[in-house]
């Protein structure tokens, strides 16, 4: 049920407009809810939101809710020399706005971005936002996301009374005016004295829908802080409402749509996803899209089988043209490729067009989130097209129909506005255009040709490591791998069980044993004595030729007998030294997993799932669907048996190449950190002395601290086993 200020949108809400759009928006599917927003407005581009967000911070008088992906506290919100009250920086500015009004309280929750983007961002951004600024302004950095998954929602919202939410994150390397002139000096950020022309879309909204992106925001911030906000008493939307943003719709109806990956005891929210796939069926005359991507596999599904048909609309889509960076090309440059080749082959009517803009020769970054079907429905969040923003990520996109003939022209003067940006003419050009020959793929290819124009995009992959890489479904997944693949829920009750038993054991093990190594030379210095001599007997065998043939035959009896492949580990360091055993190791490792990869190949997958049960199914589209990913994981967490999880993996579709390699990454660090304890054990053992039990000691601690933080990040992350098979 939803709560008084939510209401669900009927066919009703749309009698009042002639031939009225079929009902879209549905709570539960494809929405959260449908709440009014008394007004609506585009941002478009840098320049006018960084002005529209200047204006509105300095008016706020109790809360200021800003989350996003990424945040610069150096950032200028004003440029050119623009009249400004109070600092131009975005951290400075807040600051400012919090010691001169008391009664304003101000939160920042910001992703706690992967080490991939550690480089590109500021430096010290939590000690320069939080340890020395003003107490009532809070930042945080966000971690309370499944492994490999990013918060990355956009919103910011003043007094619950006002709300932005769309691509837009406050940081550098986003401003630029809608001219994208070629080498603005204005264009010019802190660690990036230039970078290329940039396009963005920020939705705002007032009433509800404000009040409604406020507990969105809030919630986030209670599930990364623990801390939960008191919503203050809703503030004065007039005031609040920035005078360079026009008014486009009123009194609308929107629907807000949410990605939220499955999470600490929290189901997985897929209703951006469902919401594309709606707009893509109900589309008939055409499609416009503006995003940063092309890359998401299920949509991709759906627009192939409209493409087939004779009645498929008009399908416009404005992408980037080269990604820059190699993470990109090889990622969604080479998804995206792929997705075009197989598009265009079911594009039996000629009606999918991919445009990227240009400037004098140069590249517009899109980095935009826009949909619009038919000129009635009008989409911008931060979700791009991308299996990410399906299901991994966290995102969230509004959606505005047209309820009545006033709004659906509305809708049309955005997207002829839109284009006409892009193609360096005024709205009112696309819009003759466009009447004069009746579509609007005839109106683009009336107007393409001046300095700022649309250029065809061609489905060219990017060569090289590029192909390896996107090969791997590493960077773009679609699910959170840890409950896809968690291999322990496949199995019979008593299965996991033992699971469970031998993640303790083997804690209980490392402590009892540590400790043990420890007071054996003062308890019984005659059972230290057997035990060095032991251990010294043992080292010399490092020096023999058959040395390393017998410890790697010792991993491949070891995954057959089902021992422990960490016992293991830890015998080859205790025996080989630290650096040897750990090369040993993880050779022994690889050859033993891929014999049982072998055995699982051979048996098939009839035979593994009557061994595992029905479940197994999910583990194997999930190993196929993200193979180097699920198997470093699989490694890295003990969350199966090490046996169970090579014949599981031949069983399924996943290409050896992908097992080996997601196999001897997942493993490195484990087999490091044993090796080096097992190491440390064969040195107390021959010679103790107050160092060698210290270090001891520390690196047991290391070793059960990742223990318990991998099994404690595994418990956040499970999600409830399927009632039935899939």
């Amino acid at each position: 049920p939803l709560n008084a200020n939510v209401r669900c949108m009927t066919v009703a809400a749309f009698d009042r407009r002639p031939a009225a759009p079929p009902l879209l928006a549905q709570p539960g599917r494809n929405c959260r809810c449908v709440v009014r927003a008394d007004r609506l407005g585009l941002a478009v581009d840098g320049d006018v939101y960084f002005r529209a967000l200047h204006h509105a911070l300095c008016a706020a008088r109790r809360s200021v809710l800003l989350i996003g992906w990424e945040f610069d506290s150096r950032t200028r919100l004003l440029r050119d020399g623009q009249p400004q009250a109070g600092p131009n920086e975005i951290g400075a500015l807040l600051d400012h706005l919090v010691r001169t009004n008391p009664d304003l309280r101000i939160h920042v929750l910001i992703w706690d971005s992967a080490m991939i983007y550690a480089f590109n961002r500021e430096f010290a951004g939590l000690v320069k936002m939080d340890w020395l600024t003003h107490r009532r302004l809070r930042f945080r950095l966000d971690d309370s996301h499944p492994l490999g998954a990013s918060h990355h929602q956009k919103i910011v919202v003043i007094d619950d009374a006002l709300a932005f939410v769309g691509g837009l994150d406050v940081t550098s390397q986003r401003w630029d005016s809608r001219e994208h002139l070629p080498d603005d000096p204005r264009r010019s950020d802190p660690a990036y004295p230039t970078y290329p022309p940039f396009h963005d879309i920020m939705a705002v909204v007032t009433g509800e829908a404000a009040r409604t992106l406020a507990g969105i925001a809030r919630e986030r911030w209670f599930q990364a802080a623990g801390e939960r906000l008191v919503p203050p008493s809703p503030g004065d939307a007039d005031r609040l409402w920035p005078p360079c943003l026009k008014v486009q719709l009123t009194g609308v109806d929107v629907a807000v749509s949410l990605t939220c990956p499955s999470w600490d005891g929290a189901p997985s929210v897929r209703e951006v996803e469902q919401l594309y796939l709606d707009m893509i069926a109900a589309a008939r005359r055409f499609i416009y899209i503006e995003n940063q991507y092309f890359a998401a596999r299920r949509i991709a599904d759906l627009l192939a089988r409209r493409l087939e048909t004779e009645d498929c609309p008009e399908i416009v889509v404005i992408n980037p043209g080269e990604p820059v960076s190699l993470v990109e090309r090889s990622t969604m440059g080479v998804a995206r490729a792929r997705l075009l080749r197989r598009l265009r082959q079911a594009d039996r009517f000629g009606r999918l067009h991919v445009f990227y803009p240009v400037v004098a020769g140069e590249d517009v970054k899109v980095h935009a989130k826009l949909m619009i079907v038919d000129d009635l429905w009008l989409r911008v969040g931060s979700a791009n097209l991308n299996n990410r923003s399906m299901g991994l990520d966290s995102e969230c996109d509004l959606l505005a129909p047209a309820m009545v003939e006033h709004d659906r022209l509305a809708i049309r003067a955005m997207r002829h506005d839109l284009l006409a940006e892009h193609l360096g003419v005024g709205p009112d050009t696309v819009a003759a255009a466009e009447a004069a020959t009746g579509s609007l793929t005839g109106a683009i290819a009336t107007l393409r040709g001046r300095q700022r124009t649309l250029v065809p995009l061609d489905d060219r992959e990017p060569a090289e490591i590029v192909q390896l890489l996107s090969e791997s479904s590493l960077p773009d997944p679609e699910e959170p791998v840890e409950t896809l693949v968690y291999l322990d829920q496949a199995l019979p009750g008593s299965a996991r069980r033992g699971l469970r038993l031998r993640t303790r054991a083997m804690i209980w093990l490392l402590a009892v044993l540590s400790v043990a190594v420890t007071l054996l030379p003062w308890v019984t210095p005659q059972g230290w004595s057997y035990a060095a001599a032991l251990v010294t007997g043992l080292a010399r065998l490092r020096d023999q030729p058959l040395a390393a043939p017998l410890v790697v035959g010792m991993f491949l009896l070891g995954g057959l007998a089902r021992v422990p492949v960490s016992l293991t580990v830890l015998a080859a360091g205790l025996v080989m030294g630290a650096w040897l055993g750990t090369v040993l190791s993880l050779i022994g490792s690889l050859a033993s997993a891929s014999f049982l990869y072998a055995i699982g190949a051979h048996l098939g997958r009839g035979q593994v799932r009557r061994l595992a049960g029905w479940r197994v199914n999910r583990v194997n589209r999930a190993l196929a669907r993200h193979g180097i990913m699920a198997m470093m994981l699989l490694r890295l967490m003990p969350v199966a048996a090490f046996p169970v999880v090579n014949l599981v993996a031949g069983a399924s579709a996943v290409k050896f190449r992908d097992f080996a390699a997601g196999t001897t990454v997942g493993m490195a660090p484990g087999i490091v950190a044993l090796s080096v304890l097992g190491d440390r054990l064969g040195v107390v053992l021959r010679s103790p002395s107050a160092a060698g039990i210290a270090l001891l000691a520390l690196a047991t601690a290391l070793v059960i601290a990742a223990q318990i933080g991998v099994v404690s990040r595994l418990s956040r992350a499970r999600s409830p086993a399927p009632n039935r098979p899939q």
